[in-house]
């Protein structure tokens, strides 16, 4: 293997995982220190809410939202031949895909009514589950 595809394909590899990671990243430490209101004037009524201490021994309220979203894209479905006279017709088809995203939201909430932690899907990155849900003050996700 050449030289300069040793040292560029981590490169590229570290550089995919983190333009992949950004969005939920960048959204997690968004909210980190905002009041804790805004959370609810944008997600609504947590679906539940627990007591919780920290590892400095701070209490905190856990508020918890389960979202979905809904989308359909037009997808290629396929092609079909005939026979027409001395030549062939190609008819590419498509058709409307369903596609759904479920996500869980997690907000940490201080003494202060401040929030300490912001979590989207227990803080895993790669799962895919939160496309089209707004879970950013001021983000409108495609198809809204």
């Amino acid at each position: 293997m050449k030289q300069w595809t040793k040292t560029r394909l981590p490169l590229a590899t570290i550089l995919a995982v983190l333009l992949l990671n950004g969005c939920s990243t960048i959204a997690q430490n968004r909210w980190e220190g905002r009041d804790a209101q805004e959370a609810l004037d944008l997600f609504g009524k947590p679906d539940s809410m627990q007591k919780e201490t920290g590892p400095d021994g701070q209490p905190y309220a856990v508020l918890t939202w389960y979202k979905s979203s809904s989308w359909s894209t037009t997808e290629a479905a396929g092609t079909s031949m005939t026979h027409t006279g001395n030549g062939m017709v190609y008819t590419e088809h498509y058709q409307q895909v369903g596609h759904s995203s479920d996500c869980k939201l997690q907000a940490k909430i201080n003494q202060q009514k401040k929030i300490a932690q912001f979590l989207i899907e227990d803080g895993r990155i790669l799962h895919g589950k939160c496309t089209n849900v707004r879970y950013v003050p001021g983000y409108i996700p495609p198809g809204f």
